[in-house]
C-alpha cells in the first residue's frame, strides 16, 4: 500500500465519521454536547485511521448490543 492510498482511505473514513457526527441524533446526545470536530481532529483521524476504525467498531458493537 502506498502512502497516497493510506491518506485516501483515511480521508474517506474521516468523511464518514464527519457525516455521522453532523446528524441530529448524535449532536443532541448528552455526551457530545460540548465536543468539537475541527480540522485538528480530522487530520489526526486521517493519520491514525486504522486505530480510529478499531475504536469506532468496538464502540458501535457495544452500543448495538446494549
Amino acid at each position: 500500500m502506498s502512502i497516497l492510498n493510506y491518506f485516501f482511505i483515511g480521508a474517506g473514513f474521516t468523511f464518514i465519521v464527519d457525516l455521522l457526527l453532523n446528524t441530529d441524533y448524535i449532536q443532541n446526545h448528552p455526551k457530545s454536547i460540548n465536543t468539537t470536530w475541527g480540522m485538528k481532529e480530522r487530520i489526526i483521524c486521517i493519520l491514525i485511521w486504522p486505530l480510529s476504525i478499531l475504536i469506532f467498531l468496538i464502540s458501535f458493537i457495544k452500543s448495538f448490543f446494549k
